[in-house]
């Protein structure tokens, strides 16, 4: 791979732009400019060397982004005709800035391709420098980056626009990028980036509405003759807003998603969701911060949820000749254990679709992911899913049993063996689970020596106990889980390959919950599960300011962790409303490997211009307020009560007390210690 070039301080000189005249654009490039000379130690006005990466680090990058390409196809065809006919070239790229999908479909296009505008190469601004895809990934906004705005000399003959391809959750998973040769005034890139934004939203239309395919999604606009457009909320079968798309959040002014998200229907609009299933369009009005919004609101057509409908009415008015109530076909395959184990994580849906085909081949499952992100759970719900769900589910956690005992708890031991044992022997976990399935957990604990027993095992589904002599033929199901790099265990000669293959015929990766996409949907669940074993709870919601501070926790204990801070919420709550003062002061602590400004901006929608026809309002396009001025306004809500307003901003205090000197702004410190407002 190649290197961008070195820094030295004798070529170092002040950050210098031509203006554009316009004030944003200005300040975004020159804050790039200045995290290019200040963080990256890259020298003005050089020229960067782009590194290139192998086809099979390319590909290994394109996998998880391949449904979106191959569900994107007519979108990326329409901006593939425009740019065909203006001489550019458009680039896709995952979060890391690697193009993972390009088209060159002009002559002009081509010869952007031999100066590095094509798949494989790598555009982070961290390498590269002010450039439009690596600036649009780290700003989390649309960007046009043209001629000497870029920051490497090579790179002024171009002029670039981009676009952060943004996911359910808000967080962004790619950027859209068109190329060309910077030519005129930079002014006539307006249309470019425009386009870049239409295409984007587009394509987050598309991804949303396949997370949220059995729920229901309802578009929203504000022109009755626009009724479908690219502003969509998602609400789920308990009338909650679960998840919304930038340009509705953009479009109503919302500068944080849970302004939203996390709302009931009801609560938020003037109508009921069922009241869309008999209408085409319905009108209806939407408070936020004071405001009243009058939108028209239409349901999609979802055929998941039309299909479970249809079965609910079906299984209530048509009995089996048995008397027991029957579904649809593909309403049982999506109400498996193993989809109900997925949530609304595209990722996981995925994988829940793939190992509901081979659970019942005989391939060996490896499950592969942080501690506490629910690798058990997936574990039985691949047994229950599996026609091996009426037999036993064993588990046994390789990394909880002495060394010594290991051995003897999986394969047991005959009578007599040991002193002090069972007299009349033990079963062993193997043989226990015979017709079931054997769930070895963290499975790169095992020790080595036992690790040939158990390959042996594997290959001839039979064990010989402790102590015995004659083997035990046994029917074998074994899912291995585990938080380790097996490969890695395996080059340093800690586990052995032929195990490794044996185990892992499919390997499914378990995302941790800071990186998953439904996370409200999680913590619904979760705290569905705890009414459910607390008297007088069943009405206990969540907060939407708790909401947010939950969704914006970077959670090291996963699911585990987060099932801790319920149980604890629950128990400071007054009523059945969780709120952010009944939360742990866990997850007001920021982050160590991330900041709060780079936390705030992964939850508030990205600051784009509203490009969905049909979808424009007077005084929807404010510009955002700058950093004091948030903290400012934040601290005069709380009455400059520091604990409360670093609770709203989802910062610790120390975070917000540095802030505070920053901006030289004025506190009481008596009122910014103290929880009781003045």
């Amino acid at each position: 791979m190649s290197s961008n070039t070195g820094y030295s301080d004798k070529n170092a000189k002040s950050v210098k732009i031509r203006p554009s005249g316009d004030k944003d654009t200005d300040k975004y490039i020159q804050s790039s400019w200045q995290r290019c000379r200040d963080q990256y130690k890259m020298s003005p006005d050089s020229n960067v060397e782009l590194v290139s990466l192998s086809e099979s680090e390319v590909r290994q990058r394109r996998e998880p982004m391949e449904k979106l390409l191959s569900d994107s196809e007519e979108v990326f065809d329409k901006i593939r005709t425009v740019s065909k006919q203006s001489g550019y070239a458009v680039l896709i790229t995952n979060t890391e800035g690697v193009v993972v999908k390009s088209y060159a479909d002009s002559s002009i296009s081509h010869d952007l391709e031999q100066k590095g505008l094509r798949q494989g190469t790598l555009w982070s601004e961290k390498i590269v420098g002010t450039n439009g895809l690596g600036t649009c990934l780290t700003e989390c906004r649309p960007v046009t980056v043209f001629a000497e705005e870029h920051y490497g000399f090579n790179l002024h003959n171009f002029s670039c626009s981009a676009a952060p391809l943004i996911s359910p959750d808000g967080t962004p998973f790619g950027a859209l990028d068109i190329s060309t040769y910077a030519s005129g005034n930079r002014l006539y890139q307006a249309l470019a980036l425009n386009l870049v934004c239409e295409t984007a939203d587009e394509i987050e239309a598309i991804v949303f509405k396949n997370a949220y395919a059995n729920q229901r999604v309802i578009s929203l606009s504000f022109s009755p003759h626009r009724p479908e457009t690219n502003a969509l909320i998602a609400v789920n079968d308990s009338d909650t807003i679960i998840a919304a798309t930038t340009p509705l959040l953009l479009a109503l002014g919302c500068r944080d998603r849970y302004e939203l998200v996390g709302r009931k229907f009801q609560e938020a609009f003037s109508d009921n969701p069922g009241q869309l299933e008999s209408s085409v369009v319905l009108e209806m009005l939407i408070q936020l911060k004071g405001k009243p919004h009058k939108l028209y609101a239409t349901l999609l057509h979802n055929s998941a949820v039309e299909r479970r409908m249809k079965a609910a009415d079906s299984a209530a008015s048509k009995p089996s000749a048995s008397g027991v109530q029957t579904h649809s076909a593909e309403a049982q395959a999506s109400d498996t254990p193993l989809f109900s184990a997925a949530g609304k994580e595209p990722l996981l849906l995925k994988q829940a679709s793939r190992c509901q085909r081979i659970v019942n081949k005989g391939i060996s499952i490896l499950l592969q992911g942080e501690t506490g992100t629910g690798k058990e759970v997936w574990a039985r719900a691949l047994h229950e899913s599996s026609d091996r769900a009426d037999k036993p589910f064993i588990t046994l956690n390789c990394a909880a049993i002495p060394e010594s005992l290991i051995e003897s708890e999986l394969f047991g031991y005959g009578a007599g063996t040991f002193t002090g044992g069972l007299k009349s022997g033990k079963v062993g976990k193997i043989q226990a689970s015979h017709g079931g399935t054997l769930f070895l957990d963290e499975i790169g604990d095992m020790p080595i020596e036992l690790q040939a027993s158990l390959l042996r095992v594997l290959a001839e589904n039979e064990i010989i106990p402790l102590g015995e002599v004659n083997p035990v033929k046994v029917s074998l199901n074994v899912i291995c889980a585990t938080h380790r790099d097996l490969k890695e265990l395996v080059s340093r000669g800690d586990f052995r390959e032929d195990l490794f293959y044996r185990i892992s015929g499919f390997q499914v990766a378990l995302p941790s919950l800071r990186e998953r996409q439904d996370k409200p949907v999680i913590i619904e669940n979760v705290l569905r599960a705890l009414c459910r074993d607390e008297e007088n709870a069943e009405n206990v919601q969540v907060a939407p300011e708790a909401l947010n501070v939950l969704c914006q926790y970077q959670w090291p204990g996963n699911i585990r962790q987060l099932k801790n801070v319920l149980q604890y919420a629950m128990c400071m709550r007054e009523g059945d409303l969780i709120q952010s003062d009944d939360l742990p002061d866990e997850v007001f602590a920021e982050p160590a490997a991330m900041s709060s400004e780079a936390g705030a901006r992964s939850y508030a929608p990205p600051s784009r211009m509203v490009s969905m026809a049909g979808l424009t309002e007077a005084g929807v396009e404010q510009p955002p307020l700058s950093e004091k001025e948030e903290l400012e306004q934040v601290l005069e809500q709380n009455r400059w009560v520091v604990t409360r307003a670093a609770r709203a901003l989802g910062i610790s205090r120390s975070t917000l007390h540095r802030k505070i000197k920053k901006y030289n702004l004025f506190i009481d410190e008596a009122a910014g210690e103290s929880d009781s407002p003045a």
